[in-house]
């Protein structure tokens, strides 16, 4: 159906977008784990701690990802810049910017490469 060319190009982008997300899966598990015990409907409610919750999804992880790709592209320099990046994604929207994040980190330490 598709030719092996095309098939591999698709299997290296997908390796490139996991090789971001994985190596920052302890954060998404810290993070499910805190929302499932102190949130208000939570396990264990706690109003201090479930105050972690909206900064960790809406800031750390996407800086996470945005400094991960920018590593994978552009060693530690442009993982700063992919994190600088994506905090610009991250307050120029109202929602979580992961795909933002997965875009803008490497695009930005890319740019670092010249």
């Amino acid at each position: 159906m598709f030719s092996p060319d095309i098939k591999v190009k698709v299997q290296n982008f997908g390796r490139f977008l996991s090789n971001m997300v994985m190596p920052n899966i302890g954060a998404f598990i810290a993070w499910g784990i805190i929302t499932a015990l102190f949130i208000p409907t939570g396990w264990l409610p706690n109003e201090t701690l479930a105050k972690l919750v909206g900064p960790m999804i809406t800031y750390l992880l996407p800086l996470l990802i945005g400094y991960t790709g920018g590593k994978l592209v552009g060693g530690e320099r442009g993982g700063v810049v992919g994190a600088i990046t994506t905090m610009g994604v991250i307050v120029g929207a109202d929602m979580p910017m992961f795909l933002g994040s997965m875009i803008a980190g490497p695009l930005a330490a890319g740019d670092q490469a010249f």
